[in-house]
């Protein structure tokens, strides 16, 4: 008798929660100045969400500083992906960390940031393997290196995270040379 009544309660909630959201009568919502149509219609197209994350410059060199823009409030989580696969934790709740691990910036102070600035030649981060713990150079070789935002890193759906990729190259930035310019003649 427990195990049907365990049963049928949580399914009578859950069909008369339906039933109430199918009857009760929306919110107002927002219209533009144009008249019909909802604001956030005209905010951006059916179907894509606006990114919570950019990276004002997408080519770095070595010792050069990323500047990671987003619109806050942020996501906890902020991770990297190196060239070799590797992930790195770079933003975490600090009470989450162990041995010597610590976050660039604690998920509490990253939250309401509109900017962080990311050294290359100083970002060290959580490897997030296995028996280290210790944080480890995130720039170390050529490549794409792909910046995650979200809730939870570890998700089958990456609809589910904002991601930003920029392509560092591991030696410093060429001087200007005259071969580089095009001239008219």
């Amino acid at each position: 008798m427990k195990t049907l009544l365990s049963i049928t309660i949580p399914a009578i909630s859950l069909f008369v929660a339906g039933a109430w959201n199918m009857h009760h009568s929306p919110e107002p919502r927002a219209t533009s100045k144009t008249g019909d149509v909802p604001a956030a219609a005209l905010s951006a197209p059916a179907g894509q969400k606006t990114p919570k994350m950019q990276a004002k410059t997408t080519t770095l060199y070595k010792n050069e500083t990323l500047e990671l823009q987003f619109a806050a409030p942020n996501a906890p989580y902020l991770g990297v992906v190196d060239p070799s696969g590797h992930f790195f934790y770079v933003v975490f709740p600090s009470e989450a960390a162990i041995g010597q691990l610590k976050p660039l910036i604690d998920s509490e102070r990253f939250a309401p940031l509109h900017t962080l600035k990311i050294n290359t030649r100083t970002l060290t981060a959580d490897p997030y393997t296995h028996g280290i713990y210790r944080n480890q150079r995130v720039f170390t070789q050529t490549g794409a290196y792909t910046f995650i935002l979200g809730e939870n890193l570890h998700v089958d759906d990456p609809g589910l995270l904002d991601k930003v990729r920029v392509y560092y190259n591991h030696k410093p930035r060429p001087a200007f040379a005259q071969a580089d310019v095009a001239m008219n003649n």
